[in-house]
């Protein structure tokens, strides 16, 4: 039994460099300093991996409360003030956790020049000062609720950065447009609730993610030759100014956008696209779409109809569909646009599957529920969400729904 014992302690002791690291790379810091323990030839080793995560995890000794900040920051600082290696990423990321002076002061303790992953994810702003612009190895950039200052004269963006996730981050309009031109290797963008991204102006020719959430005036994709995943989220109420709402034109859009896969297009954008030039279909098939995602369609107004037809005449691969109602005031030349449909040469081969929701039985919403059922021959489920009425009524509306004609023999419509 003590053979084995020793013989165990061995093959822990003895592990190469390499595969330790590589384990300790993978425990959260707590666990880490931990499992140091586990060898004496591992104790310290903690020190000498090259990241550093605050996160709940860290916290957890630390009641939920303000008042323990200061300790638990100048904890912070000690391990970052011992740590032997360069540090290559690092991340601050403790929603209930406010801002003050410490942080700076911990920030400053990084090695700038050797940082490629960072992230500073706290409830209340800091000013990052010069902090970021000194970082030019960085590759992957998360900020939340922050402000950030003028750059330098000198710096010329962050050419290696891949991803870039901003949520909340004050930036004037001169200092956004620096932080997301000029990369040519970013693949993933994310913006949420930034001001000064109202009119937002794409040139990332290896961006392959793309999601925004808030306020838009309008958008334009001038070189995405790769994008795959765009989300576009506007902000609930958000009303554009008088005069700065520009409408979108649908084959200028999708001509920047060749091998799109999942789309989702918010209200703001939809309006947009139905103020523009909505074409039967775009003169390029869009190929690799497989996922649309319209929210807050209006299927009592033609041109909204219009646009969302466009797109699904335009993508003989899609496979899912998803809809979500915004207001459905009948209107004729809709409901009479979808039944003239049931006569055309419209097909959705690949499509399986269908979500409704805000489900109610106005005469432009059941003519687009039947219109789906009647086109798409290896539909295997529609999802219908009924609003919120008399159990009676909507009883009615899915029994009229059920006797829908189908192209598809296993089709199911789930309520």
């Amino acid at each position: 039994m003590t053979r084995n014992k020793a013989s165990t302690s061995d093959r822990i002791s003895n592990l190469p460099t390499e595969i330790i690291e590589n384990i300790l790379l993978r425990l959260p810091l707590r666990d880490t300093v931990k499992a140091c323990a586990l060898s004496k030839d591992w104790n310290g080793k903690w020190k000498t991996v090259p990241q550093i995560v605050f996160d709940e995890s860290f916290c957890t000794q630390y009641p939920r409360s303000y008042n323990m900040r200061e300790t638990l920051f100048n904890c912070m600082d000690q391990i970052v003030h011992i740590h032997k290696k360069p540090i290559t990423k690092f991340a601050l990321s403790i929603p209930r956790l406010e801002s003050f002076c410490p942080v700076y002061l911990l920030l400053d303790r990084l090695h700038k020049d050797t940082l490629q992953d960072f992230t500073l994810w706290i409830s209340k702003g800091v000013v990052l000062i010069l902090f970021l612009y000194t970082c030019l190895q960085l590759r992957h950039l998360r900020l939340s609720h922050c402000h950030t200052t003028s750059p330098p004269t000198t710096f010329k963006g962050f050419k290696r950065l891949v991803t870039l996730e901003l949520h909340e981050v004050n930036t004037e309009i001169n200092i956004f447009e620096s932080f997301i031109s000029d990369y040519p290797l970013l693949e993933h963008l994310t913006l949420i609730n930034c001001p000064n991204t109202e009119n937002l102006d794409l040139d990332a020719p290896n961006l392959k993610y793309l999601y925004f959430e808030g306020p838009l005036n309008s958008i334009r994709f001038r070189n995405t030759p790769v994008l795959a995943s765009v989300t576009i989220k506007a902000t609930e109420d958000f009303m554009p100014k008088p005069g700065e709402f520009q409408p979108a034109d649908m084959i200028k859009v999708f001509r920047c956008l060749p091998v799109i896969e999942d789309l989702f297009v918010g209200d703001n954008l939809l309006m947009s696209f139905a103020a523009g030039n909505i074409p039967d279909r775009l003169p390029a098939t869009l190929e690799f779409l497989k996922t649309v995602v319209l929210s807050k369609i209006c299927f009592g107004s033609l041109r909204e109809v219009s646009c969302a037809l466009c797109l699904i005449r335009s993508s003989p691969n899609l496979q899912k569909l998803k809809l979500n109602y915004g207001a459905t005031a009948d209107e004729n030349a809709a409901v009479e646009f979808l039944e003239t449909l049931h006569f055309l040469d419209i097909s959705l081969k690949k499509l399986r599957e269908v979500e409704m929701l805000t489900f109610d039985d106005s005469k432009p919403v059941m003519a687009f529920a039947k219109l789906l059922l009647v086109k798409s021959p290896l539909l295997e489920k529609m999802y219908i969400q009924l609003k919120k009425n008399r159990s009676t009524k909507r009883f009615k509306i899915l029994k009229e729904v059920i006797r829908f004609p189908r192209a598809s023999s296993i089709a199911e419509i789930i309520c």
